[in-house]
């Protein structure tokens, strides 16, 4: 009979995800990871078999749990789906005095060209911010907030490119006025509506 596992998984992963997005994966050790995570190195080749195998699941964890939920929260269940565009990204700065960590997934995006293990994660991730852009995009130009021959695709490519861009600029210590300008730019990119136009 095996051993009864004693610790929490959904609680390693998020310290890992805490150390991951702090760190990056080429600056996190492993002596590092064990003080984050509580977890031995027996454990954790037992669960995750390396540190890829943490890297990969806290990547995973973070794209369901903050990313989908995000999205959730701003792009699809936001009454007004502009709003919810501009909150998706006015949120990223609007975190507190503290210094802010970054998001997860842009940060290993920058770094994935050392870390290709993690590519599908990335992808997956963007995927996800780019489907929630183009249905609040499509909720907006129905509600007659946006013109009707706004070409949804590539307004929400645009604002996937410009929304990790604020991210990277997040991370480096953008002044936030400069963050509301570049947001106030990626909402004015996608188009009055005609009658403003006029």
């Amino acid at each position: 009979m095996g051993r009864k596992q004693l610790w929490d998984e959904a609680e390693v992963l998020t310290s890992a995800m805490r150390l991951f997005r702090r760190q990056g994966y080429l600056g996190a050790s492993l002596r590092d990871i064990e003080a984050a995570t509580g977890l031995h190195p027996g454990s954790l080749y037992r669960v995750f078999e390396n540190k890829d195998g943490l890297f990969r699941a806290a990547l995973d964890a973070y794209n369901d749990q903050v990313v989908q939920g995000r999205v959730r929260q701003h792009l699809l269940e936001s009454a007004d789906p502009l709003a919810g565009i501009r909150s998706f990204f006015t949120s990223t700065f609007e975190t507190g005095p503290g210094p802010d960590p970054g998001c997860l997934l842009t940060n290993t995006a920058v770094e994935s060209f050392t870390v290709p293990q993690a590519a599908a994660g990335v992808r997956r991730g963007l995927d996800a911010i780019e489907s929630g852009f183009a249905e609040a995009l499509t909720r907006a130009r129905s509600l007659g907030l946006l013109p009707a021959d706004l070409d949804v695709d590539v307004s929400a490519a645009h604002l996937l490119a410009l929304y990790q861009g604020l991210l990277v600029l997040v991370r480096a210590g953008t002044d936030r006025t400069k963050l509301h300008t570049i947001t106030d730019g990626a909402m004015a990119s996608i188009g009055p509506k005609k009658e403003e136009q006029r």
